[in-house]
């Protein structure tokens, strides 16, 4: 319940954030809010102030902004005019300039939340877990998987330091860069048995994520961080600061060794080495979950100070809107659209997920990968609505910047023709947004 919560009002945020977009272009162009409401459905508060009836609605799902004269269309559409026309302080009635910035200023403001959002995560930074960039070949623990890695030449065991220009510290590096050059060749730089290597590798695109991939896996050493209290592990006396060595007297050097070895079976003896000295057990693996949990490396990300958080967060903006782009172009590329594309339930699920565990973690965690996570909704809908389709607001600056430079007003026919072909692309997008929601849904 708290999951969804979170999610509606990190949802509803984003939207009023828009709204307000649009409330602030709308004064300044002499254009008159008849009302305002944070919050959709039933007005449970409301006060008129300047002319605008600002009201606080019962269902916490943004808001809106009704404008004067946003009837106009219809209006014309039924009285048979040959153009569309509006008093002086309505959305019809001022010059299109001024409506197409108005149509603008919506999602601008949702890049303007971006880039506050990201200024905050670069002053705060936040602690994040991973492994060293050492790596397994994930061919090798089946057969059945694609590792253009393995097909460059890498091997097990490798450690990665560098890819193209960038330092790789970790594991979560690699991840991070390879899934964001899908179908791209990148130089590795590679460390194997002291001797430096390079090699280049040509990513692989995951049609359902749309990322990159390697096919490789985290080498994660064997060491025991934590036992859980009456699990299997506990009652063979495994312990805290233990190496796992052998499984079934089969010698093991990471965790996914122990994986393989211990799949489809009841029971092994394990055999563990702490304090210079050598333990062995039988390990009932008839659970849910053995009770062990490997260790991993924190790290922090940098921190900046105020005039360096400014700057990170405006390169951060530029650098997700240009990634944002590049996504979309991806979806021409092969990528399942009902994987891919997500709506607005599964975004909230996301949503929700997200605030519920970086708040378990800390307060300062969660509100960084809240913000982090908003604000990457927010450059989505940034673009999305700035696409020159009728409905949406690059549609309606579309017509005003037509208008601006023939001089002539469209006629409200050819306005509700062009509209209904970008309603009808809006249902199919919207279709499989929900298909896609509910089979993400129906999968967990």
């Amino acid at each position: 319940m708290l999951t969804i919560l979170y999610g509606i009002l990190g949802l509803g945020l984003i939207v009023l954030i828009h709204e307000t977009g649009h409330l602030i272009a709308a004064r300044m162009c002499g254009v008159k809010v008849e009302a305002f409401s944070v919050g959709m459905g039933p007005i449970l508060l409301h006060k008129t102030i300047k002319d605008t009836d600002y009201r606080l609605s019962l269902i916490p799902l943004g808001g809106y902004c009704e404008m004067k004269g946003e009837k106009a269309f219809s209006e014309a559409l039924e009285s048979n005019a040959k153009e569309i026309t509006g008093e002086p302080d309505s959305l019809y009635g001022v010059h299109p300039l001024k409506r197409a910035f108005i149509a603008f200023m919506g999602p601008f403001f949702n890049v303007i939340f971006a880039f506050f959002a990201f200024i905050i995560i670069s002053a705060i930074g936040y602690n994040y877990y991973s492994t060293p960039s050492k790596i397994i070949l994930a061919n090798e623990v089946n057969p059945d998987f694609s590792s253009p890695a393995a097909e460059a030449g890498l091997k097990t065991g490798d450690t990665i330091y560098q890819i193209d220009e960038e330092p790789i510290i970790n594991f979560a590096d690699i991840s991070s860069y390879v899934s964001l050059h899908p179908d791209e060749e990148l130089v590795f730089k590679v460390l194997r048995d002291d001797k430096d290597l390079t090699f280049v590798v040509k990513t692989e695109l995951d049609t359902e994520t749309g990322a990159g991939k390697i096919g490789v896996l985290n080498w994660v050493n064997p060491l025991v961080a934590e036992v859980i209290p009456d699990s299997s592990a506990a009652n063979m006396e495994l312990s805290a600061g233990a190496t796992i060595t052998k499984v079934d007297g089969k010698p093991v050097f990471n965790t996914t060794d122990i994986s393989l070895l211990i799949t489809g079976k009841k029971s092994v003896v394990m055999e563990w080495e702490k304090d210079s000295n050598i333990f062995s057990g039988t390990l009932d693996l008839n659970t849910e979950d053995v009770g062990i949990r490997f260790a991993s490396d924190r790290y922090h990300t940098p921190t900046y100070g105020f005039f360096g958080s400014i700057k990170q967060g405006f390169l951060e903006t530029i650098e997700t809107i240009g990634l944002t782009f590049k996504s979309i172009g991806l979806l021409f590329k092969g990528v399942d659209f009902t994987s891919a594309v997500s709506g607005p339930i599964r975004i909230t699920q996301m949503i929700g997920e997200t605030a519920v565990s970086g708040f378990s973690a800390s307060f300062s965690t969660g509100i960084v990968t809240v913000l982090n996570f908003l604000a990457l909704i927010s450059i989505s809908l940034f673009i999305m609505n700035l696409l020159p389709i009728p409905i949406l607001d690059g549609g309606l600056i579309l017509f005003a910047l037509i208008e601006t430079i023939s001089r002539r007003k469209i006629h409200p026919k050819v306005l509700y023709y062009v509209q209904f072909i970008g309603l009808a692309f809006i249902a199919v997008l919207f279709c499989i947004a929900l298909f896609s929601d509910f089979r993400y849904l129906f999968n967990r």
